[in-house]
């Protein structure tokens, strides 16, 4: 690797200022590596969800409740006692959800203190970003509007096990409340299941798994293994040894250059179509719910219902389109031989030039998660470069021109006069900042829609052309010479002759 980025190095003429590149994991650390997380649609029964409401709601009153304590011993300034309002709260809700329930609420909240607790032990050191100038402790699980508790249940991995039917749907055994509940959806790993969530989002039930692929259960529980398709997460090996240079945008989700002179343009039209139209529902229904809830009409709560399914729609659809454009894009590279992809870094770019696009459209730290799990299995490494001014800059002559931009996707080099696409330009300049130098040969271009991504292609217009010429049907055996059946006028008058021949009445 080392001995081709000096080849390519040579071939400048110069020596490009070689950026060191930052592996993912040290720059997001969210999770292990080795665990993925399962989302399925539960399908409960009438019965069944008159039960999971009554624990759902349960566990959320001792959220709160416990939550509310340890919230006014700190902003009283006083010392957070953990132990003691475990054990007061263990007490008293035990026997309301039971012990190991009770014990993995409560066991969540000491989880979300001690983070609050490390962030602001880390603020005083100075060791967080500029722009993080307030931390709240955790919050309630209530939705503020309506008053209400938000539902969620907590079971611990030994206590509930999945039962496959097949591939796409199955069975949920919770064993502390005996409640068999169906699910719906596809489990794609193999290994140690963890902690089960069951969310309640827009009357529906969901259920999060942590699974960690590959791991045996333990032999205290021998039934919390979770079999899916792939028992490991690297399912295959790079082609080749080629490198890719990806450039992240919105109205190009991606720009992607590699060595071999291929690049990949996946538009994102779709993406802003959908947060514009999503938008204008939230802002309709918000202002109608206010207005019905500010004149006593008690109407308002449904609006607000409709408001709720806007926000959990508007999220849901966007992060389909993003996750279908990231696992095309790895798909793609991994077919030309890509083993490392180099991606292209904002910093501070919320905080320093924030607006609407990339801060609320733009999930760009998602992304890169999920491009980075996603590449893994394919085996191809991801490493992360700052991209200030790559943009600005030409990738030709290497020299930052004022308004070369002439419109959003078209870059005009003022020295040479070559044109290029803004995006490929800047995805270039991060090949030159981890010193590669890459040249433009074939570039392919794709959309990404709810159905997949599809290649771009020219729309077929209309034709000028002149009228076919086609032989008049005889009337009554009679020939006649042809005429021109292209022009609508004649056409219609020629119906109405043989209409009026039909109903001489």
């Amino acid at each position: 690797m080392a001995g081709q980025q000096k080849q390519r190095m040579s071939l400048v003429g110069g020596n490009p200022t070689v950026m060191p590149a930052m592996e993912v994991p040290n720059l997001l650390k969210t999770k292990k590596e080795s665990v993925r997380t399962v989302r399925l649609r539960l399908l409960p029964t009438k019965q069944q969800d008159k039960r999971l409401r009554k624990i759902a709601d349960t566990c959320s009153k001792l959220w709160n409740e416990v939550n509310y304590v340890r919230r006014k011993a700190f902003f009283e300034k006083k010392k957070v006692n953990i132990e003691e309002t475990y054990r007061e709260y263990y007490e008293r809700y035990k026997k309301l959800v039971g012990c190991v329930t009770t014990q993995q609420v409560l066991n969540k909240n000491n989880e979300a203190w001690n983070s609050f607790f490390k962030l602001l032990k880390l603020k005083k050191e100075g060791k967080l970003p500029p722009f993080i100038k307030k931390l709240t402790p955790p919050g309630y699980w209530k939705d503020k509007t309506l008053g209400k508790r938000i539902k969620r249940i907590i079971i611990r991995s030994d206590r509930y096990y999945i039962e496959q039917v097949n591939n796409g749907e199955g069975y949920i055994t919770l064993k502390d409340f005996n409640v068999k509940v169906k699910y719906v959806g596809r489990i794609k790993w193999s290994g140690k299941q963890g902690r089960l969530e069951i969310k309640h989002e827009f009357n529906r039930w969901f259920a999060y798994i942590p699974i960690e692929v590959g791991e045996d259960p333990s032999k205290s529980n021998p039934k919390g293994y979770i079999r899916g398709g792939c028992d490991k997460i690297q399912r295959g090996k790079p082609r080749g040894e080629e490198a890719a240079f990806v450039d992240i945008g919105l109205n190009n989700l991606f720009a992607a250059v590699v060595t071999s002179g291929d690049a990949i343009l996946v538009k994102g039209g779709v993406v802003k179509s959908e947060y514009y139209w999503w938008k204008s529902e939230k802002r309709n229904t918000q202002a109608t719910r206010d207005l019905m809830r500010n004149n006593g009409l008690k109407i308002w709560e449904r609006f607000h219902h409709r408001y709720l399914r806007a926000l959990f729609k508007s999220s849901e659809r966007l992060r389909h389109l993003y996750r279908t454009a990231v696992r095309f894009l790895a798909k793609e590279l991994h077919e030309r031989s890509v083993k490392s992809v180099y991606l292209g870094y904002p910093y501070m770019i919320t905080q320093d030039n924030g607006n609407e696009h990339n801060t609320n459209i733009w999930w760009f730290r998602k992304i890169t998660q999920w491009l980075y799990d996603v590449l893994k299995e394919y085996g191809i490494e991801l490493f992360i470069v700052l991209e200030n001014n790559t943009s600005r800059e030409c990738s030709v002559c290497h020299v930052i021109h004022e308004n070369a931009r002439v419109h959003r996707g078209l870059y005009v080099c003022s020295v040479s006069g070559r044109k290029m696409n803004a995006d490929l330009n800047a995805a270039t300049n991060i090949a030159y900042r981890v010193g590669y130098v890459v040249s433009v040969k074939k570039v392919e271009s794709f959309i990404v829609t709810h159905n997949g991504v599809k290649p771009v292609t020219p729309l077929r217009r209309g034709i000028a052309q002149d009228p076919a010429v086609k032989p008049r049907p005889s009337r009554r055996g009679e020939g006649h010479p042809p005429q021109l059946c292209g022009v609508a006028s004649v056409c219609q008058a020629d119906q109405r002759r043989r209409i009026s021949r039909r109903n001489p009445c």
